[in-house]
């Protein structure tokens, strides 16, 4: 399109619907809130007009969806959905924190989030998914000690996940009531990294029960009790409220949920 086009449509755009859509910074022009607004609503329309068309000339083709799931939902159960859906629908995977995975929904670069986080936000469904658990857990070489007070814990060397992480939330949730600092040992964002250093003897770390599961059984960590400290955190599965329920899509629901009850 040429430029003067380009301008006479959006003029055109902000006088049906009576706001402004652009603001201009310097020579550029970018949206407005109410512009990001329109964007996603027409990203929609878009989407659901290209299978309105599919489905009406029964197109053979499979139905694509983006999965954004946060980093420890994705070591949990990544596999199992991945071999589960895989031969169904085209499913492509995004391994990322909480925020940024129902960021990623806002903006329509997914279709189905996994996350620890409810914020009730206008426009997104939540459905409960599974309920996880969190635990202590050592290795023989650290310490043999199979129950410790809060005081105790605090005094031994933690090897915690990273601030803002849904792991180190409940931690830190857990020990405010108690009004008392945190200090890690090691803080990290891999898993893998604490359970190999735990496993080594470097400390006691902090983590989902299910993620721990196969080093318990092998006996290379024993679990550690801690005294007035539960940690569970809820995990969902969210969606645009907005989103067609089509038959691939309830599918997709359906084989995430059974993934995660077999974790």
């Amino acid at each position: 399109m040429s430029q003067p086009a380009v301008s006479a449509a959006v003029s055109s755009l902000e006088k049906e619907y009576k706001t402004k859509l652009f603001v201009r910074h310097g020579k550029t022009l970018e949206l407005s809130e109410q512009g990001r607004r329109l964007r996603q609503y027409a990203d929609v329309i878009l989407e659901q007009y290209d299978r309105a068309w599919n489905a009406l000339h029964e197109q053979p083709v499979k139905e694509e969806f983006r999965i954004a799931l946060n980093d420890t939902a994705s070591e949990i159960f990544l596999p199992s959905i991945v071999k589960r859906v895989m031969d169904e629908s085209l499913v492509s995977f995004v391994c990322c924190d909480s925020e940024s995975a129902l960021r990623m929904l806002k903006n329509h670069e997914c279709d189905l989030s996994i996350a620890d986080h409810n914020s009730d936000e206008t426009g997104m469904t939540y459905l409960p998914l599974y309920k996880e658990e969190y635990v202590f857990a050592a290795s023989d070489s650290y310490t043999r000690e199979t129950s410790l007070n809060l005081g105790m814990l605090l005094s031994e060397r933690l090897l915690l996940r990273e601030k803002g992480s849904g792991c180190r939330s409940a931690f830190e949730a857990a020990v405010t009531k108690r009004s008392v600092e945190v200090d890690p040992f090691v803080e990290s964002r891999s898993d893998l990294s604490l359970i190999t250093l735990a496993r080594d003897g470097a400390g006691i770390v902090c983590l989902p029960l299910r993620l721990i599961e196969k080093s318990l059984r092998k006996k290379k960590l024993h679990l550690i009790k801690v005294k007035g400290i539960e940690m569970k955190r809820q995990y969902y599965m969210i969606y645009r409220s907005d989103m067609h329920q089509s038959e691939g899509f309830q599918s997709l629901l359906n084989a995430v949920q059974e993934c995660a009850k077999r974790g």
